[in-house]
C-alpha cells in the first residue's frame, strides 16, 4: 500500500514538473513573439511620436528642459537684415536673421555641440492668396531636409480661423534613409505622414486649441499608426489630471487581440502592459527615451530588444523647424 502510494504520488509530481516546464516553455515563447514583433513596434511608434512632437512643436525641449526660455531683442544689421537669438528650456540656442527680400537663416546649436542651419527661400505670392516658401536644412550630423511649406490664407488675411499650411518634403539621414512627408495644418488641427524607405509608414493626427496654435490642445487625444513589416499599432495619447500639458498615457491596438496600456514620461520614455485578447497580461514593456527597450512576462522571463525600421534613426537626426525652435511658423 505504501508502495502504491509512493509511486502514485511520484507520478503526480511528475506530472505537476512537466506541467510546470510546459507553461514555462509557453511563457517564453509568447514573451519571444512580443518582444520581436509587439513591443518593437511599440516603441517604435513612441519614437515616432517623439521625433514629430520635437520637430513640429519642440515638446522635448520644452518639457524637460531647466532653463528658462527666452527671446532677445532684434539687432539691425548694417546690411538692413535683423537677427534675433531664441533659448529653449533645453539650452537650444537659435539665431534667426531675415533679410531685406523675405528670405531668412536659422542657425541652432544644441546642448550636444550639433548644430543646424536652416534657409529659407524668398516667400512667393501667387497675387490672391497662396504663400509657397521653399526649406534647406543642414546638420552636423550630416541629416540633409528640403521641403516647401504652402500657406493659404483664403483671400482673409487677417482671419487665420480659415488658413491651411502644407509642409512637404524629405530627409535624408547620414547612412542614405529617406523619408518622405506631409505636415498639414486646417484650422484646428495638424495631420501628420511621413514613409520611409525601409517601408515603414507613420500618422499622426494632433488637435490644436485654435487656429494658429504651436502647440497641441492636450485636452483631446492625439491619434494615430504606425506600420512595418506587417505589424501595425493604431494608438491614442492623452493627458492626465497629474499632467494636463503633456500626452502622458498611450493606448495601443495592435489588432490580432493584442493591446497595450502605457504611461509616457516627459520625455517620452515609458511603461505599461501587452494584454492578450483576453485581458490577461502578458508582458510589461519598458523604455528610455533613446529606444532601450526591455520586455518582462508576468514571471520572472525577460528579453530585450530594439525599436523596429527606422524609428530610431530619425529619433537620433532629428531636425526642426523655425516654430519649434521659437521662430515665426513655417510659411508664416
Amino acid at each position: 500500500m505504501r508502495k502504491t502510494a509512493s509511486l502514485l504520488c511520484a507520478l503526480l509530481l511528475a506530472g505537476l514538473v512537466v506541467a510546470l516546464a510546459g507553461c514555462s516553455a509557453g511563457t517564453s515563447g509568447l514573451l519571444q513573439t512580443l518582444g520581436s514583433r509587439y513591443a518593437p513596434a511599440q516603441v517604435s511608434a513612441v519614437l515616432f511620436v517623439q521625433q514629430w512632437g520635437q520637430t513640429l512643436f519642440g515638446l522635448v525641449s520644452r518639457q524637460t528642459g531647466t532653463q528658462r526660455p527666452s527671446v532677445g531683442q532684434p539687432v539691425f544689421n548694417d546690411d538692413g537684415s535683423v537677427s534675433q537669438t531664441f533659448r529653449g528650456a533645453d539650452g537650444t540656442e537659435s539665431v534667426l536673421t531675415v533679410f531685406p527680400d523675405g528670405s531668412a537663416v536659422l542657425e541652432i546649436t544644441y546642448p550636444d555641440g550639433r548644430t543646424q542651419t536652416v534657409h529659407q527661400s524668398v516667400p512667393q505670392f501667387d497675387g490672391v492668396s497662396v504663400t509657397t516658401t521653399t526649406w534647406e536644412v543642414t546638420s552636423s550630423d550630416g541629416t540633409q531636409v528640403n521641403y516647401t511649406s504652402v500657406l493659404d490664407d483664403r483671400g482673409t488675411v487677417f482671419d487665420s480661423s480659415d488658413d491651411t499650411t502644407a509642409l512637404q518634403g524629405s530627409s535624408v539621414l547620414p547612412d542614405g534613409l529617406r523619408q518622405d512627408f506631409t505636415a498639414t495644418t486646417v484650422g484646428d488641427r495638424t495631420t501628420i505622414h511621413s514613409e520611409q524607405s525601409d517601408g515603414s509608414t507613420f500618422d499622426l493626427e494632433v488637435p490644436l486649441p485654435g487656429p494658429g496654435a504651436m502647440l497641441p490642445d492636450f485636452t483631446q487625444d492625439a491619434t494615430g499608426r504606425y506600420v512595418f513589416d506587417g505589424t501595425q499599432v493604431d494608438f491614442a495619447l492623452s493627458s492626465t489630471p497629474e499632467s494636463p500639458d503633456r500626452w502622458a498615457q498611450m493606448a495601443s491596438d495592435f489588432g490580432d487581440g493584442v493591446s497595450g496600456e502605457f504611461t509616457l514620461g516627459p520625455d517620452f520614455s515609458g511603461s505599461g502592459r501587452l494584454l492578450e485578447s483576453d485581458g490577461e497580461l502578458a508582458a510589461l514593456p519598458s523604455w528610455t527615451q533613446t529606444g532601450e527597450t526591455q520586455v518582462s512576462s508576468v514571471t520572472a522571463d525577460s528579453a530585450q530588444t530594439v525599436p523596429a525600421g527606422a524609428a530610431l534613426d530619425y529619433l537620433t537626426h532629428r531636425w526642426q523647424t523655425l516654430a519649434a525652435s521659437m521662430g515665426p511658423q513655417p510659411g508664416g
